[in-house]
């Protein structure tokens, strides 16, 4: 029965092999997650064993076992292995379907099945080469390699008894030492077979989460602390006088705001302002009034302001019939009880 475990191995088998592929298949880079396969070729009567660097030995079937195995390892079991049918002992097929067939693909191939093969489905086992396929006229062909299930139950177990792990399977196509493209075992592409980029990625994932981890723990339980005692005062009276500190410092530095305020309050009515500045108490304006003196006596006159001065003559305004002032003055901010 299959379990949810088995599903979920079964999904990161999937998608680690098709992380691997892509990065095997990447320019530059590509060749680091590349390697030599080894092949172990099964024909009708014989049984043949070629390692990455292409030293093969033929395996007789009278062989025993633990000579084959000693055999194998004398030249090497370096890298991973395809077991590759000879290829009389299955078919190939070139199937071809609308281009609306492309994102289901498998379930067409399995649709396709009776005219792709003379043996029944459950007797068989495929897989479709997509890195062979080929678009025109509005339809998609591919080549599907075709063996029957047991053929390929029993070369897998006549592997495990030869000491050989598959990687993948394959059906001979003219290229006896090709790298192969596909998997008869589950109908998937074949994995790269090189270094895993997905194993490499998931090292450096970890390291970064560990390291990441570690940084967040030393800076909650070493460098919050410190900084807070840093920032903690000592005392209820060292946090009053810094509070005191705080309010005088800003009661000095004024306010543009309480400027304005005053402002408005004490120049009359008749004149109003056009630009406005404010400068750590200085406060700069211009505008029109009636009776640009009268806004300066205002100015001289009231507790808020001090040294209120012109800058310059006062002009007549040709559109409004008022003077043009421009005048300076220093602000002094009041307390609530100096306020009429």
């Amino acid at each position: 029965m299959t379990t949810v475990f088995d599903l979920i191995k079964t999904g990161v088998r999937t998608w680690r092999d098709d992380v691997d592929t892509a990065a095997a298949g990447l320019p530059v880079i590509g060749s680091l997650f590349a390697q030599k396969w080894r092949i172990l070729r099964i024909d009708s009567a014989s049984v043949r064993y070629t390692n990455a660097e292409g030293e093969s030995i033929d395996i007789p079937a009278q062989l025993d076992d633990d000579t084959a195995q000693n055999e194998i390892r004398r030249i090497g079991k370096k890298g991973p292995l395809v077991l590759r049918f000879a290829s009389h002992l299955g078919f190939r097929r070139d199937a071809s379907f609308p281009v609306a067939a492309r994102k289901h693909l498998d379930d067409a191939i399995e649709l396709a099945l009776p005219r792709l093969s003379p043996l029944p489905a459950e007797e068989i086992v495929f897989a479709a080469d997509r890195s062979r396929l080929q678009e025109t006229d509005d339809r998609i062909s591919l080549p599907v390699s075709i063996i029957r299930r047991n053929a390929l139950d029993r070369a897998l177990e006549h592997a495990r008894e030869l000491g050989l792990e598959a990687s993948a399977a394959d059906l001979e196509n003219g290229h006896p030492d090709a790298v192969p493209t596909i998997d008869l075992r589950d109908g998937r592409g074949a994995p790269s077979g090189g270094r895993s980029a997905f194993a490499f990625g998931a090292i450096i994932a970890g390291i970064l989460v560990i390291g990441l981890t570690a940084v967040a723990m030393d800076r909650h339980y070493r460098l919050d602390p410190a900084y807070s005692d840093a920032r903690r005062p000592a005392s209820l009276e060292a946090r009053l006088e810094a509070a005191i500190t705080h309010a005088e410092a800003k009661s000095r530095g004024g306010s543009s705001i309480a400027a304005l305020a005053d402002l408005s309050r004490r120049l009359p009515d008749s004149a109003f302002l056009t630009s406005f500045s404010y400068d750590a108490g200085e406060v700069r304006i211009t505008g029109l009034a009636w009776d640009a003196a009268a806004a300066l006596r205002a100015l001289d006159a009231a507790g808020e302001f001090a040294n209120a001065a012109f800058i310059g003559a006062t002009v007549r305004d040709e559109e409004t019939g008022r003077e043009r002032f421009e005048l300076t003055a220093r602000h002094v901010l009041q307390t609530q009880e100096g306020r009429p």
